[in-house]
């Protein structure tokens, strides 16, 4: 499901995804990105008043346009693609202040 979020000005797509407990959870895919060569997503819990959190996942083709979102268990992979995520978002914070002045 994509809607364009009027405050951010961006498209949101939406996943559900389930954890090891077996609950379902609804996430918003908040960037996509590649980092040395993998291709990650930054997925924002849904339903929040204010977000605190967010959630890195590897992104894994399955061909025929299929793909999946792997966990990172490695903890060196998961901190440089959550530190990417954080200079997209500084950087779109920048962008965003910089079209008020």
């Amino acid at each position: 499901m994509a809607d364009k979020n009027s405050e951010y000005e961006f498209e949101e797509t939406m996943v559900t995804l389930t954890d090891e407990d077996g609950v379902e959870k609804d996430f918003y895919i908040d960037e996509i990105y590649e980092v040395n060569d993998k291709l990650y997503a930054a997925a924002i819990p849904a339903g929040v008043e204010n977000i605190t959190e967010y959630y890195v996942f590897r992104i894994r083709d399955l061909g025929n346009d299929d793909f999946e979102m792997e966990d990172i268990t490695d903890e060196e992979e998961y901190d440089a693609a959550a530190d990417a995520y954080e200079e997209k978002l500084d950087a779109r914070l920048w962008n965003k202040l910089n079209e008020d002045e």
